[in-house]
């Protein structure tokens, strides 16, 4: 099944050859031979530089173009037939259309390669008859057999993009099935911790109602409230891992995630909350589902305990570096020097935070003074070359 190869790469390695192109044009312009040195020679090789410029500079519209319409490239082995025709067969100028057989490799593998070369072998034979050309084994095999040697190496270039997009996809897949497990892990252990002793306490209490209500109907009255409240909870409780399962982090955007996840919390709390994430943050699959659930217990701490009436959350890119920020204007806390002493107090929610930002590989602060409100930062490492796998082509 086909699919868009893997554009970046193949646009790194079209610009590079269009770098060499208008290289090669500039020096077969310097080296014309006398007896070529015409207005109609410096006219076209001019033209091929800057055809070759423009496409270096317009890449990103070209190449789909070009991959979407083959013809393109055999107009291309016409332009270059005319560096041949105004400059010979010789030199630089050979140069400037052999980067043509190399591109039909890269984007067009073997059946494309094989039907641009033989095109320029002909177009070839063509301008060499047309120069009074002296055959050799040079001139008659060994030139027109580099147009096949270009379109090797193009096709190889090819294979070998392909086989690094199917790698990247592959992790991204084991990250992804990675991530899937180790979050129904976390889901299973919640609901053991919360829902499920909360179902307990409530399968208990009302096993005890109806001995309440004969004994003691006041008391029975207060444990049916009771019983109430803790359906509410458990209800709550429910929902709130339902929300979670449902909460897709890996297949979108990470700005999306931020400003979804900071503004439903919003609307839930009724806080008024002041989004800004930057566009094109990505990272792999676990430190996004750890900034995710960072970004969820900072939001929560800020509904518990800050009584904020307002929330700023920032996702921006800072010096190779995601940097998230979480800052209210609540009340605030004092923050002790050893953030074990808030777990020896009972309150988990900083050492969890914590726990998440090592387990991601990032670095997390927490800036709080009493009345001053709270500012939680969490700065996570991009990897060199991070980006959403590639899509591949399949090559039968």
């Amino acid at each position: 099944m086909a699919s868009d190869p893997p554009l970046a790469r193949i646009g790194a390695t079209f610009r590079l050859l269009m770098q060499v192109r208008v290289l090669a044009s500039g020096l077969a312009l310097l080296l014309v031979p006398g007896d070529r040195q015409t207005l109609a020679a410096i006219f076209v090789l001019s033209c091929v530089g800057a055809l070759s410029a423009l496409a270096l500079f317009g890449w990103e519209e070209i190449v789909p173009r070009l991959l979407g319409h083959p013809v393109l490239l055999a107009l291309d082995a016409l332009v270059a037939y005319a560096a041949l025709e105004v400059g010979g067969v010789l030199g630089p100028f050979f140069l400037v259309t052999a980067i043509t057989s190399t591109l039909a490799g890269l984007l067009f593998l073997w059946n494309g390669m094989l039907l641009i070369c033989f095109l320029q072998v002909l177009l070839y034979y063509a301008a060499a008859a047309d120069s009074a050309w002296v055959p050799s084994f040079q001139t008659a095999v060994g030139m027109p057999a580099c147009y096949f040697i270009g379109g090797f190496v193009g096709t190889a270039l090819r294979r070998l993009f392909d086989e690094f997009a199917r790698s990247d996809e592959a992790r991204h897949r084991a990250e992804l099935a990675a991530a899937a497990a180790e979050e129904r892990t976390r889901l299973a252990r919640e609901m053991h911790d919360s829902l499920g002793k909360t179902l307990r306490g409530i399968s208990m209490a009302a096993a005890a109602l109806p001995a309440w209500v004969t004994r003691c109907p006041d008391r029975a009255r207060e444990e049916a409230q009771r019983i109430v409240a803790a359906a509410e909870i458990a209800s709550r409780e429910a929902r709130e891992l339902i929300a979670e399962l449902r909460t897709d982090t890996a297949g979108r955007p990470l700005d999306e995630v931020v400003t979804d996840i900071a503004t439903g919390w919003a609307a839930a709390a009724g806080v008024t909350a002041d989004v800004s994430a930057d566009p094109g943050i990505d990272l792999p699959i676990r430190a996004r589902h750890e900034l995710a659930a960072i970004l969820k217990e900072a939001l929560e701490n800020v509904k518990r305990h800050a009584d904020a009436a307002a929330v700023d959350v920032r996702l921006r890119r800072d010096q190779g570096a995601a940097v998230l920020t979480v800052a209210d204007h609540g009340r605030g806390f004092a923050m002790p020097a050893d953030v074990d002493d808030l777990a020896r107090a009972g309150h988990y929610g900083v050492v969890g935070m914590q726990e998440r930002a090592a387990h991601a590989g990032a670095e997390l602060t927490v800036e709080s003074r009493p009345g001053e409100g709270t500012t939680v930062t969490v700065t996570v490492p991009i990897p060199a070359g991070a980006e959403a796998p590639a899509p591949i082509l399949e090559v039968a």
